[in-house]
């Protein structure tokens, strides 16, 4: 809570700390808004989605930073609760010209589905908004504040994902895959026998194929090998 207050003010003043924020965090906010312009990412996705198409997630990982997304909204709606509620605009309505919007007050998260008719002009997916004179308004301040910290807590998942990952494969070492979903492959350290297993985002495609629930692969020299 601290954070957001600290970081308002901050930018109210448009001082240093309001500069450096984040810079990975500013950097994937940036590619995101270029690749949202060459259609790449449309303006309809939401965010964690946006995060997912520029990064290799885990299951676990994602789950994590749709996790944190309510939290930060959660914890900057409590920072702010002089200004009202804070309104997020979740997502776009499949083939309806309705959005789903999150409504964050000291009770948690409700969500209602609001025509786009009723909503300003110069809102996306990923808008913050506050309410004024029974109209939504769009709060570009608020919305910049936690899709920047979403950005943020989610590059320490992904880093910490990826160091897991790296920390799991050893070489010499035989795996097993313990499951095989859609593309997502799960192993195990046959050779350790560790008590968890790990979903390897940075499985060789030309390899997925063999990587079926059952079957072995040996690490060496960096890369997996078939055996079984």
């Amino acid at each position: 809570m601290d954070f957001f207050r600290d970081l308002k003010e901050n930018l109210d003043k448009n001082n240093t700390l309001s500069k450096i924020t984040d810079g990975i965090s500013e950097f994937i906010g940036e590619l995101a808004e270029a690749l949202q312009k060459e259609g790449i990412i449309g303006k309809d996705v939401d965010i964690v989605t946006q995060i997912a198409n520029t990064n290799k997630l885990s299951i676990a990982s994602e789950n994590e930073i749709y996790q944190e997304r309510k939290n930060v909204l959660q914890e900057y709606a409590n920072s702010t609760k002089d200004e009202g509620n804070l309104y997020f605009v979740f997502n776009k309505v499949k083939n309806e010209d309705e959005y789903r919007i999150w409504t964050i007050d000291s009770n948690g998260v409700t969500q209602n589905e609001v025509r786009k008719n009723d909503l300003p002009n110069d809102i996306s997916v990923n808008s913050a908004m506050r309410m004024n004179n029974g109209k939504f308004i769009l709060d570009s301040e608020a919305t910049k504040v936690v899709t920047n910290e979403i950005r943020n807590r989610a590059n320490k998942i992904i880093e910490e994902q990826n160091k897991k990952i790296q920390e799991y494969k050893k070489e010499g070492h035989t795996y097993l895959v313990t499951e095989d979903i859609n593309g997502r492959i799960f192993l195990w350290d046959s050779t350790e026998k560790p008590k968890f297993e790990i979903e390897d985002v940075n499985f060789p495609e030309e390899l997925k194929e063999k990587a079926k629930e059952g079957n072995s692969f040996l690490y060496k020299d960096g890369t997996y090998t078939y055996i079984s």
